[in-house]
């Protein structure tokens, strides 16, 4: 997580962090050992940025055998985050019927540096589908979700995380240049919206559209993944229509009512 190279950045904040995403992944709390051969730093800097997170009730340490674990702390901002996405978006409601009208899996997404993160999902009962959890990590550039997020950045940024991906090939077809990744980026702008055919997972297909807020930037994207047949095929087109009437609805609620779809 940390940023190397640019002295605007506080670096014990960026530890801080380190630490605290290492805590969020690990499954189960740590000894102070472990965190620091998990972040390859010297103890005695693991132990100070910990005590301090732990005298902020960031972090908290077991009484019964010294290992450390998030705080409440973290969990009283996690849920306020969470409600504040959740007010701010009333997602759960448009998800719910997007999800019931193309019976597939609704999901929506924002964008973190390389990578988008799963923000909320719906599913309809009775069918077979796919959905990851919420905050799952996908690769921005392989996802309709990533590169509908990707398309509606300002060229500079776009152009920034461009530079710095790395093309894993995670199937045949999975995106591998940087010139092909452009290239879809201007055709999505255009369409406003990306079929995603199994680029990530083979067989599934996603379809995205992106979510203007009130200034009309584009900080997330909504849509549904299945599995299709044929990207061709009439419920597909069909899917897209849904996505992008969800998308509306979904911006002109940021909007406060006023038109969206702005570009």
């Amino acid at each position: 997580m940390g940023v190397a190279g640019d002295t605007s950045y506080v670096k014990s904040i960026l530890r801080a962090a380190d630490v605290l995403d290492v805590l969020a992944r690990s499954g189960g709390p740590l000894s102070l050992g472990e965190i620091s051969e998990r972040l390859g730093w010297a103890k005695s800097t693991t132990h100070g940025i910990v005590s301090t997170l732990v005298a902020a009730s960031l972090v908290m340490q077991r009484q019964s055998d010294g290992r450390y674990g998030l705080g409440v702390h973290m969990f009283e901002l996690g849920c306020a985050a969470s409600d504040s996405w959740s007010a701010l978006l009333n997602s759960q409601k448009h998800l719910q019927h997007l999800a019931v009208e193309t019976e597939e899996s609704a999901f929506l997404a924002t964008v973190d540096g390389l990578d988008t993160i799963l923000l909320d999902s719906a599913m309809v009962t009775g069918n077979y589908q796919i959905i990851s959890p919420a905050g799952t990590r996908t690769p921005i550039y392989c996802s309709s979700h990533g590169k509908v997020l990707l398309a509606f950045q300002q060229d500079r940024e776009r152009e920034s995380i461009i530079r710095r991906l790395e093309f894993t090939k995670y199937t045949p077809n999975t995106i591998d240049s940087a010139e092909r990744l452009r290239s879809d980026c201007q055709e999505i702008r255009n369409r406003g919206y990306c079929v995603e055919d199994g680029e990530y997972r083979m067989g599934l297909l996603s379809v995205s559209a992106p979510v203007f807020d009130v200034n009309g930037v584009v900080r997330y994207a909504v849509g549904i993944v299945g599995l299709f047949r044929d990207s061709r095929s009439p419920k597909v087109r069909r899917a897209v229509g849904s996505v992008l009437s969800t998308a509306d609805a979904m911006s002109r609620a940021l909007q406060g009512g006023a038109v969206s779809r702005q570009r």
